[in-house]
């Protein structure tokens, strides 16, 4: 009689070689290279997990970059299939719970973009817990501090008025927790190659921008030595290029974001095209309207659409032709969303119906580029009474302030400040209320604290001007920082 048995091969985590390889082929978003080989590992080691992990990442970089509807509605699926898959496995493995965090995580950042903010809160709840756990049971597992600082420093970002709330649904971090976690993951993979030191200088870069305020550190993650090629690499050309914008270095922006990768087997990343084509509007470019066109054109999201019809209005109203001006804002009133303040402040010029002056355009772009000198030039020899419009009159005294600050000459900064709150402070338009943050800024790091909050609080009582949700988190920001509260 012959013995017949059956084996079931155990479900594994397993990083192997060419899974190495397909999640570096992701993180550079080539898609095509990264699908051969995960398609390769399937068929090698069809019990190993970890490719539904990468093909995850596909999926979010895809959706949270182009904001695609209908590739939401193709691919949402693939988020519980994909956690089925990932609980198979060994559960005392700290791939178990970290994989499973990872993939609630993505998904939340990409409701999020889609305004789906009901689900994405319990995505990041769970996978908040998941982590918490997980550090818990393999404290020494690196890429739990990844995930956890990202995570720490963005609750640490809540108003001091919502950290109740925060604690209350289980939420706990602040800032230099968060950053601590991260240094501490960068500082590993100087020693020793780590998986995701590429992933988590990213994270790092972002953070240091967009929430301890310091570009110049962010610049120098992007060009350090062991930076990725972004001439080769794709997601590397897009965070370089996007902190080269928030330094001020137009001309290496422009540089960068034209030798983006093209080829074939990369994602469609349309929205490079966006920052190339208001980069070229700073410039001034005679082609500037060419890759805002093709955005608008080519991109299926929500977000900066109507920014990218308000520049190309721009382009053709400095060429003076005012009939495609109008044909171009008349877009900013129908097609994208009003989520950016970017967004919303084409909107209101658009409903407006009153366009902007030409020359004081001009200056603006030229300051937006950090084309200071070039800037300042165009002011010499002006003043408000060259103006007919209170808002023109205004403009003139922000954007001399802005340059000047710019420039770090504080002292005329300040001047042109309060000349512009004196005369806009009554007036909807975002140049009072910024100035006044501008000067909150300065007071504060003049260590002049009583001033600072005077400013900060003259900021936050405008009402109704453009850029209003920013400039009121900037001016609560400071007013944490002082203790005013």
């Amino acid at each position: 009689m012959m013995l017949s048995y059956s084996v079931i091969a155990e479900s594994k985590y397993s990083f192997d070689k060419t899974c190495q390889l397909a999640y570096y082929s992701v993180m550079s978003l080539k898609f095509e290279e990264a699908n051969k080989y995960l398609a390769e590992e399937k068929a090698k080691n069809p019990n190993n997990l970890i490719p539904y992990f990468i093909e995850n990442y596909a999926d979010f970089f895809s959706l949270a970059i182009n904001e695609d509807a209908a590739e939401l509605l193709k691919t949402q699926g693939n988020k519980e299939k994909r956690l089925t898959k990932l609980a198979s496995g060994e559960k005392e493995s700290p791939w178990y719970l970290y994989t499973q965090a990872e993939v609630n995580m993505q998904w939340a950042f990409v409701h999020l973009k889609f305004e789906d903010y009901y689900t994405a809160f319990f995505e990041i709840k769970k996978a908040y817990k998941q982590l918490q756990e997980n550090d818990k049971k393999f404290p020494s597992f690196l890429a739990n501090k990844k995930s956890l600082g990202l995570i720490h420093s963005l609750i640490g970002t809540v108003p001091d008025s919502y950290k109740w709330a925060a604690s209350f649904l289980g939420f706990t971090g602040t800032i230099s927790q968060g950053m601590g976690e991260l240094n501490q993951v960068i500082e590993h993979g100087k020693k020793i190659p780590f998986l995701f030191s590429r992933e988590t200088n990213y994270v790092v870069a972002n953070l240091q921008m967009l929430i301890l305020n310091s570009p110049q550190t962010s610049w120098q993650i992007v060009t350090a030595p062991d930076y990725p090629d972004y001439k080769t690499d794709l997601l590397a050309n897009f965070v370089r290029g996007h902190m080269a914008v928030k330094n001020g270095f137009n001309d290496i922006a422009i540089e960068n974001f034209n030798n983006a990768p093209k080829s074939k087997g990369y994602m469609n990343f349309y929205y490079i095209d966006y920052l190339l084509g208001m980069c070229k509007m700073d410039r001034l470019d005679a082609d500037a309207n060419v890759p805002l066109e093709r955005f608008v054109k080519e991109f299926k999201g929500r977000n900066y659409l109507k920014d990218a019809y308000q520049k190309i209005g721009w382009f053709y109203l400095l060429k003076g032709d005012e009939t495609r001006y109008n044909f171009y804002l008349g877009f900013c009133k129908q097609k994208g969303g009003e989520l950016t303040d970017s967004d919303k402040q084409a909107k209101v010029e658009a409903e407006s119906g009153i366009a902007p002056n030409p020359f004081l355009l001009k200056v603006r772009l030229q300051q937006d580029g950090g084309y200071y000198d070039k800037a300042l030039s165009m002011l010499a020899g002006k003043s408000t009474d060259d103006f007919l419009a209170i808002k023109d009159k205004i403009e003139f005294t922000y954007r001399a302030a802005r340059i000047y600050h710019e420039k770090g000459d504080i002292e005329k900064a300040i001047q042109f400040y309060q000349s512009t709150i004196a005369r806009g402070e009554k007036y909807p338009y975002y140049f009072a209320a910024n100035s006044a943050l501008h000067l909150g800024l300065i007071y504060e790091n003049q260590g002049l604290p009583d001033k600072a909050t005077e400013y900060f609080h003259k900021c936050l009582a405008m009402k109704n001007t453009d850029y209003k949700n920013s400039l009121d988190q900037k001016a609560k920001a400071g007013l944490n920082r002082l203790g005013k509260a």
